[in-house]
């Protein structure tokens, strides 16, 4: 009687675990299969934290809602395959600096902040960016060293970095960049200081 009540015991409790742990599987694949968009969320958040003047709103819908992290649905972002891909935020007089943070989105293809009025000096992370295809960062006011990493790059296609501030004497490497198809630098403000235009519209076709 005892062994018949303990098989019973062990089945109801195999009823009950069996789904738990069929729920907690599904669970856990599904948060495996939506970490990456989330890390890249994420990472464009605290991009977004850097930014300290949008006077258009433009990052007004980058934010979590309910615990949800959709940068599908944001501005400037582009996905596919459940990865940002493309950051066009040109024209939009933003004013912050860029971080470490832009290391998290390895999957980009496209930087696009042409007309801001970003500073400080371009991160070595985006340098390690491999899928990096364009990199546009003109009309702002960026100082100090370019990213040596750029040198490694082989699928950059187009580099514009005109009307910045003094960005030093770039790399050797950058010109070792066998597939650039277009480059932009005013010669003039890798050696001199120059104040930056106003933020206005660009008239570039991106």
């Amino acid at each position: 009687m005892y062994g018949l009540w303990g098989f019973e015991r062990l089945k109801l409790r195999m009823m009950v675990v069996m789904p738990l742990m069929l729920v907690l599987s599904l669970f856990e694949q599904n948060m495996s299969f939506s970490s990456p968009l989330n890390s890249e969320g994420l990472a464009l958040l605290r991009f977004k934290q850097r930014v300290v003047s949008d006077p258009f709103g433009a990052l007004s819908n980058w934010k979590e809602i309910d615990g949800e992290i959709d940068p599908y649905s944001w501005f400037g972002v582009e996905c596919s395959d459940e990865k940002v891909v493309i950051l066009n935020l040109k024209d939009l007089c933003l004013v912050g600096n860029l971080g470490p943070e832009f290391g998290k989105l390895e999957n980009l293809k496209s930087i696009i902040l042409r007309n801001n009025s970003f500073s400080g000096s371009i991160p070595q992370e985006i340098g390690e960016l491999k899928e990096l295809e364009v990199l546009d960062l003109g009309f702002n006011n960026f100082s100090g060293p370019f990213p040596s990493d750029f040198g490694n790059n082989l699928s950059l296609t187009t580099l514009l970095l005109d009307n910045n501030e003094f960005l030093g004497n770039l790399a050797p490497e950058i010109y070792e960049v066998k597939m650039l198809s277009e480059f932009q630098v005013d010669e003039n403000r890798l050696t001199d200081a120059a104040t930056i235009p106003s933020c206005k519209s660009s008239g570039f076709p991106w």
